[in-house]
């Protein structure tokens, strides 16, 4: 794709629509880049895997199996659509916020689109409502005001993560909203298990020695998408391998803030067991497993991008619950 075209010639690729974002900079312009930078984080990779983890161990594991499919099909179509279309991002480069991928279509609004949507639509409260909406409209500005994306980038990536979020929630509808187990259990567990690694390990046969740094970087986040999204597939059909089944579900006791009331540790204390548990399998199973990669000679090895986030997706979705029922019989993941 011609890169002049793309920066000099058209509107949507121009340089234009960015600058005019800062005409405000010497009033709000403190205001805006916080928010913007914020905003860069609620569409990051780190933020959404803390995100759906704790919607998952503490509310309801359905919700949380929808958000992470509609957040991993998001992010392997749009670094598809990154590889192939190969749309360069704003220059100068903001180095700040790291990103190295190609622009178009726009990461951050296209998952932000299906994820926040997805919420927004789930979940009956006004408020969250009103937050899922304004970190939609807001995200497509936000990476324009930080200079990473052009306005073709973030229109595209709006679009797509409508049609996906429409896409998704007529299939789920269809096929899963009326099934009461969250759960895969079936004979053929081990079959649909290997499958899943095929599919999902199927983008790094797109690498090569002569990619540029771009595709690198764009095949980099398409494998770690494809990785987590194999990990949730092989926790969801192997939970149900090794859990009792009363625990193939569970919820939160009821809020409560009130210190003297006699439930008060009924909340509190499996809301801590459940984030110490949590935390230690994110560290040990995420944070320490990216240390040793990142310091190793294989630290831009793709196939070990894509174990480490198979084995994270799983942990998450098999092994933490598991040990939660280890702890006093299950006590801390009842409902």
């Amino acid at each position: 794709m011609n890169e002049l075209f793309l920066a000099n010639v058209s509107f949507w690729f121009s340089s234009g629509p960015l600058e005019s974002l800062h005409l405000w900079d010497s009033s709000l312009g403190g205001i805006l880049y916080g928010i913007s930078s914020i905003c860069h984080y609620l569409g990051g990779s780190s933020f959404f895997l803390g995100f759906i983890s704790f919607v998952y161990i503490y509310t309801r594991p359905k919700l949380a199996f929808e958000l992470a499919l509609g957040l991993l099909t998001s992010g392997i179509l749009g670094y598809l659509f990154k590889f192939y279309l190969e749309s360069p991002r704003p220059f100068p480069y903001p180095e700040l916020f790291d990103e190295k991928a190609f622009g178009m279509p726009s990461g951050h609004v296209y998952t932000t689109t299906v994820v926040w949507g997805m919420l927004a639509y789930r979940i009956q409260n006004v408020w969250i409502r009103f937050l899922s909406i304004f970190i939609i409209l807001f995200m497509p500005f936000s990476r324009m005001y930080l200079k990473v994306h052009y306005l073709g980038d973030v229109t595209l990536g709006f679009v797509l993560g409508v049609l996906h979020l429409i896409l998704i929630l007529f299939l789920l509808k269809r096929y899963y909203d009326q099934k009461e187990k969250v759960f895969i259990e079936t004979k053929h567990y081990r079959t649909l298990a290997l499958l899943g690694i095929v599919v999902t390990l199927s983008p790094i046969t797109l690498d090569s020695s002569f990619l540029s740094e771009e595709h690198h970087y764009t095949l980099v986040g398409m494998i770690m998408a494809s990785g987590a999204l194999g990990g949730f597939w092989l926790g969801i059909l192997f939970y149900p391998r090794f859990s009792k089944k009363e625990f193939y579900t569970w919820s939160m006791p009821k809020f409560n803030f009130n210190f003297v009331s006699p439930s008060f540790g009924n909340f509190w204390i499996p809301f801590f067991v459940r984030l110490i548990v949590l935390a230690i399998v994110i560290s040990l199973f995420y944070i320490v497993p990216g240390i040793l990669i990142k310091n190793s000679v294989w630290k831009d090895d793709l196939f070990l991008r894509y174990i480490r986030y198979l084995v994270v997706g799983f942990a998450l979705v098999c092994i933490v619950p598991l040990v939660l029922q280890k702890i006093q019989k299950g006590k801390f993941l009842q409902n």
